[in-house]
């Protein structure tokens, strides 16, 4: 019988098996865009001992928005713990928006930058 990975070394993260068997529901190209989403931006909370944050995330697949919502646990002097993942709506997704309980991303693409010049509006 093979065990399964619950424990990444290098990222510094675990993950439950509803994570896993959720990630392994959807089909590859999702799966596989929520995960290196995830690797990419998420960022460290606050131990809560007593509840779970649920997140919200945004990737896109062969052009389309796939809206996502991950659980987290994290407990004092231990890693993350990816518990959960489930695929939401959009609306379900701005709803995380307007609590601030959203991944944002890293990625340079989408930062504005700003433009120096002046532009004269009629």
């Amino acid at each position: 019988m093979e065990l399964k990975q619950r424990y990444i070394k290098d990222k510094g993260y675990d993950v439950e098996d509803e994570f896993m068997d959720e990630l392994k529901s959807m089909d590859s190209e999702t799966a596989i865009a929520i995960a290196y989403f995830i690797e990419n931006n998420v960022q460290e909370v606050k131990p809560n001992e007593l509840a779970t944050y649920i997140f919200g995330g945004l990737v896109y697949v062969k052009n389309q928005p796939i809206t996502f919502a991950l659980e987290i646990m994290k407990v004092k002097y231990r890693h993350l713990t990816f518990t959960d993942i489930n695929l939401i709506t959009m609306d379900e997704y701005l709803d995380l928006i307007l609590e601030n309980s959203y991944i944002k991303s890293n990625e340079n693409n989408t930062k504005i930058k700003s433009n120096r010049k002046t532009h004269r509006v009629l």
